[in-house]
C-alpha cells in the first residue's frame, strides 16, 4: 500500500497568499472605482493606526473621535499642499514642458559629435548609429505617454468623476478602517478554523509587522529623499530643481526608478545650464550621496530589517510583476515579496524537518 504524501500546510498558505495577491492586482487593475479607495484607505489606515492608539491610551476621548480629527487633519493637509503646493508644480511642469524640446536640441547638438566619433571608429561594431536620434526617439515617446495620460485622467468626464470619487470614499474608509481596527481584526481571526487559528494568527501578525514597517517607512522615506533631492539640486543650482527632487523622491516608491529618472533628467538640464564638468559632476554627487544615505542609514533605520531583501531578489521581483502586471505590480513587488520569502522559509523549514531530508 503507498503511502500517503501529505500536503504541508505553509504550501496550502503560499498557494493562497498568491491567489490573494493576482486578485488584488486585478482588481487594482480592472475595477479601480471600487478597490483603489479601499487599497488607499488601508494605507492611510496602516499610517494612522499607531497614532490612534498612543493618543487612545493618553487621552479621554473614545477612539471614533481620535480617528475622526485624524481623518480631518489628513484632509486639511492634503487641501493645503493642493492650494499652495500643486499650483506651483503645475507651473513648473508647463515651463519644463516649454523649454524641455529647447533643452533637448542643445543637448542633442553639444554631443552630437560623440556620436559621430563613436560612428567614426567604431562603425564595425556599431554600424551607423546615431546617439542622440535614439536618445531624442525615447524622450519623445517618454513626453507624448505622459501627455496623454495627464490628458485622459484629467480632461475626460470619467478621470473627473474618479478622482471626485476618490475624495469622498478614502477619507470615508479610512476613518471606519482605524476607528474599527480592532473589531475588524477579531472578526477576521474569528473566521479562522479553530484547529490552525493560533498558528495562521501568529504568521498573520508577522505578516502585519513586515506590511507596516514597509508602508510606514517608505512614506518617511520618500519625504526624506524629495527633501534632500529638492534641497540638493537647489543649492546647486539647477534649473526646476524641485519638480525632479518631488518626481526623484515619489518615483523611488518603485526601487531606483525615481533616482534613476531624476538623475537622468538632471544630467540632460545641467549638460544644457552649466558650462563646466565640475558642475555636472555635483549633480552626480548629489544623487549618490541621497541615494547612499538611503540605502545605509535611513531605509535601514527608519523601515527596519524585518523588509530586509537582497539586491537580486529586488531586482527580480520589480522584473517580474512589471512584466506581467504593469505599474500596480511595480507598486506591489517590493512588500509582496518580502512576505512571500516568510513562506517560503516556512517550506524550507517544514522541508528541513521531514522525513524525506532527514533519512
Amino acid at each position: 500500500m503507498k503511502k500517503k504524501i501529505s500536503v504541508p500546510p505553509s504550501l496550502y498558505a503560499l498557494v493562497l497568499y498568491v491567489l490573494i495577491i493576482l486578485g488584488t492586482i486585478l482588481s487594482l487593475k480592472y475595477i479601480p472605482l471600487l478597490s483603489a479607495p479601499i487599497f488607499f484607505s488601508i494605507i492611510i489606515a496602516y499610517l494612522f493606526n499607531p497614532i490612534a492608539d498612543y493618543f487612545e491610551k493618553i487621552t479621554k476621548f473614545s477612539r471614533g473621535l481620535i480617528s475622526g480629527i485624524l481623518i480631518l487633519v489628513l484632509v486639511f493637509v492634503f487641501t493645503f499642499l493642493i492650494i499652495n503646493l500643486f499650483p506651483y508644480l503645475v507651473d513648473q511642469i508647463q515651463s519644463a514642458a516649454q523649454k524641455f524640446p529647447g533643452i533637448i536640441k542643445k543637448f542633442s547638438e553639444g554631443i552630437r559629435g560623440f556620436g559621430e566619433y563613436l560612428t567614426k571608429h567604431f562603425s564595425d561594431y556599431i554600424g551607423d548609429f546615431d546617439l542622440m536620434e535614439k536618445i531624442s526617439e525615447w524622450l519623445n515617446d517618454s513626453l507624448s505617454g505622459l501627455s496623454q495620460f495627464l490628458l485622459t485622467a484629467f480632461s475626460s468626464l470619467y478621470g473627473i468623476l474618479l478622482a471626485f470619487v476618490y475624495l469622498i470614499l478614502i477619507p470615508l474608509f479610512s476613518f471606519y478602517f482605524i476607528k474599527d481596527q480592532r473589531k475588524i481584526e477579531k472578526t477576521f481571526y474569528s473566521l479562522l478554523p479553530m484547529k490552525y487559528r493560533w498558528r495562521m494568527k501568529r504568521k498573520l501578525l508577522k505578516i502585519d509587522k513586515i506590511l507596516s514597517a514597509f508602508i510606514r517607512g517608505q512614506v518617511i522615506v520618500i519625504i526624506i529623499l524629495a527633501t534632500l533631492y529638492s534641497i540638493g539640486l537647489t543649492l546647486i543650482g539647477l534649473p526646476f530643481s524641485i519638480l525632479i527632487g518631488v518626481f526623484a523622491g515619489l518615483g523611488d516608491i518603485i526601487p531606483y526608478f525615481g533616482t534613476i529618472v531624476g538623475y537622468s533628467i538632471s544630467m540632460i538640464i545641467g549638460f544644457v545650464h552649466f558650462n563646466s564638468i565640475e558642475e555636472l559632476l555635483l549633480i552626480t554627487l548629489v544623487f549618490v550621496i541621497v541615494k547612499g544615505s538611503e540605502n545605509w542609514y535611513f531605509y535601514p533605520k527608519i523601515v527596519g530589517r524585518e523588509v530586509g531583501l537582497h539586491f537580486v531578489w529586488v531586482l527580480i521581483s520589480i522584473i517580474v510583476f512589471g512584466q506581467f502586471f504593469g505599474f500596480w505590480g511595480l507598486l506591489f513587488a517590493i512588500p509582496s515579496s518580502a512576505v512571500f520569502k516568510v513562506f517560503i522559509d516556512d517550506l524550507i523549514c517544514y522541508y528541513k524537518n521531514s522525513d524525506y531530508y532527514n533519512k
